[in-house]
């Protein structure tokens, strides 16, 4: 089975883009997965995270690429990176701060593109740009594109509350990830531990970020073993005609990525019904209730009331309920 290999990248910094490599790749680690970060930028922020948090037993590189050499030597560099990381591990995360030197062929070589970014009008404004720049490579027919995971980082909880994520309109189709939410907590765990071990809030927004990568991971894997084995789809997809399942799974525009009547927040979003449809698929049959007792009717889509618990803890960001009413569009 080839290697799971990840983009985190945005034209910005201070997204938190080295914070979410570092911590992805932790938390995929802890999961049983042989994880290697390859740090694309300068400063190697992710690698010394890592390098100096306690070792987990992540593979680490810090290559710098030859920006100032234009052409084609930064992307061949990045192709001969990644694929060596690639031959002895299951994922490979890459932390790249985008310029335009890059050739947007780079982004052909990955799964999954996560964009960290802010909620803040000016920094959807500038992620915006940025995906629109480069939608044809989320839109090719030619070759298979990327799954485009959008993470909004460094949520504050008043932040919680606004309308900005629904007053920018993007460009390309995206996966919308569970909010990472801000704390003073994840700045002094840099370089000393992992989000994900956080007793507080944030800790608990990165798990879910975490278990929504690896969803999109597995919606991703089942999308490819329908296309290897229908060939009408293969067809239909080099003659720029998006197969059903693939629009649905990967593609969807994000006014149609969250629900209008559920009531948790993971269940706003393909990644989270798609969660929910595997919790329920692993529970247990119910047992015949007695007849002198009151019968629950519980809905077919309703999650396991451990997953119910964890995810109502976190609350339902009200710029959700907002998308998920239909006032974003491509």
């Amino acid at each position: 089975m080839s290697a799971f290999k990840i983009l985190v990248t945005s034209q910005k910094g201070g997204v938190g883009k080295s914070t979410v490599s570092a911590n992805l790749a932790a938390y995929l680690r802890r999961q049983g997965q042989s994880v290697t970060l390859v740090d694309f930028d300068t400063h190697g922020s992710s690698s010394t995270w890592l390098n100096r948090a306690p070792n987990i037993g992540i593979v680490v590189q810090h290559h710098i690429l030859p920006l100032d050499q234009g052409g084609n030597r930064p992307i061949l560099d990045a192709r001969l990176h990644l694929r060596r990381a690639a031959s002895s591990s299951d994922i490979v995360i890459c932390d790249l701060t985008w310029t335009d030197s890059i050739a947007g062929e780079l982004m052909f070589e990955y799964d999954l593109v996560v964009v960290p970014t802010s909620v803040s009008e000016i920094e959807l404004v500038a992620t915006s740009g940025f995906l629109n720049r480069h939608r044809w490579v989320f839109d090719s027919a030619i070759h298979t594109p990327p799954t485009l995971l959008l993470c909004p980082t460094r949520v504050r909880n008043e932040q919680m509350q606004g309308d900005t994520f629904t007053k920018q309109r993007f460009p390309v189709s995206f996966m919308l990830a569970p909010p990472v939410l801000e704390a003073q907590s994840a700045r002094e765990s840099f370089e000393r531990g992992y989000l994900m071990d956080l007793p507080d809030e944030c800790g608990a927004s990165f798990i879910e970020f975490g278990k929504a990568v690896c969803t999109a991971r597995e919606m991703r894997a089942s999308a490819q073993g329908m296309r290897q084995t229908t060939a009408s789809t293969r067809i239909n997809t080099l003659n720029g005609v998006r197969s059903s399942h693939q629009s649905n799974a990967l593609n969807m525009p994000a006014k149609n990525l969250l629900g209008r009547t559920s009531t948790l927040s993971n269940q706003y979003s393909v990644l989270g019904r798609h969660r929910l449809h595997k919790v329920e698929e692993n529970a247990p049959a119910p047992t015949q209730a007695p007849a002198n007792t009151t019968k629950t009717v519980t809905p077919a889509n309703a999650p396991s009331v451990q997953e119910a618990e964890s995810v109502t803890s976190m609350g339902i960001p009200q710029f959700l309920k907002r998308m998920s009413m239909g006032m974003l569009s491509k």
